[in-house]
């Protein structure tokens, strides 16, 4: 438990990191790409890559993760702008409906009663709170939830994926590692073809991207550590998940950014409590 409540702190902490972005004027695109490096050179050091050899079955999944990173990363940056932290939050976890349904279909997890039950409030909390984003005049946010929605599930399936079938002890480390590594890759040549390049050298974005990475790090390592030693299944981990970033995320948002929510979002957070315990009762 302590592991996947790890993991939503981190998650959460990645959303008050951008709302200090907007706040502070940093360039989001270049402290992204700085981020993905950052999170590259922690993994380094921490897992130290060079000791096993990397298996070539893993770059095909690191190549397509590293593009949905740098591709969501930046609609959650957009969108923390737009439509504030605590939605942004919860909106990007309404992917948790096809996770979970990966997880029972193709990896033959197995909740119980009291297991389907909270996950089926887990996703009406996040619906719920995920109501009304953007408040009065927010024209076209809409949009952002459905595009969180479809990529939060293609990286949260694929890391699923890859641990359960790919990855041993000595390449748990690596994997994220090299996803970050393509990810800072891919941001690199974009700025490049915008000519935009010395962005990158910016005194703003060299402090906010390592700030980003060092989070950022932190917050896949604990996935996928939870996935692989917490005792939970997958269709357990990532409701728990979830339910923990709406909880950080929007105690965080009230707290720092004094940010209001609508009676139907209070709501959404309270049966995300109660999900929660459920789901915690059925293990």
């Amino acid at each position: 438990m302590l592991l996947v409540m790890l993991a939503a702190l981190f998650a959460a902490l990645l959303f008050m990191v951008f709302k200090v972005f907007e706040l502070r004027n940093v360039p989001v695109l270049p402290a992204i790409v700085i981020n993905y490096f950052t999170a590259m050179a922690i993994g380094a050091l921490v897992v130290q890559p060079w000791v096993e050899p990397v298996p070539r079955t893993l770059l095909l999944p690191a190549l397509g993760l590293g593009a949905l990173f740098i591709g969501l990363f930046y609609l959650s940056a957009r969108s923390t702008v737009r439509a504030g932290v605590a939605t942004t939050s919860v909106a990007s976890k309404t992917s948790l409906v096809l996770t979970v349904l990966f997880a029972v279909v193709v990896l033959h997890d197995r909740p119980g009663v009291m297991g389907w039950i909270g996950i089926l409030l887990a996703i009406i909390s996040v619906a719920s709170a995920s109501f009304g984003s953007g408040g009065k005049g927010a024209r076209g946010v809409w949009l952002l939830p459905v595009l969180l929605f479809f990529g939060s599930a293609a990286i949260d399936i694929t890391l699923s994926y890859v641990q359960r079938t790919m990855l041993t002890i000595a390449t748990e480390g690596v994997f994220p590692m090299m996803a970050f590594g393509v990810a800072g890759m891919i941001g690199a040549l974009v700025l490049i073809g915008q000519r935009k390049q010395r962005a990158l050298l910016a005194p703003r974005s060299l402090i906010g991207g390592v700030v980003l990475g060092s989070v950022n790090y932190a917050s896949l390592y604990f996935v996928i550590g939870a996935l692989a030693r917490s005792g939970f299944q997958a269709s357990t981990v990532f409701p728990l998940m979830n339910i923990g970033v709406i909880l950080f995320s929007t105690a965080l948002s009230l707290i720092l950014f004094k940010e209001r929510l609508l009676r139907m979002q209070w709501s959404g957070i309270i049966l995300a409590v109660i999900a929660m315990g459920l789901i915690l009762c059925d293990e």
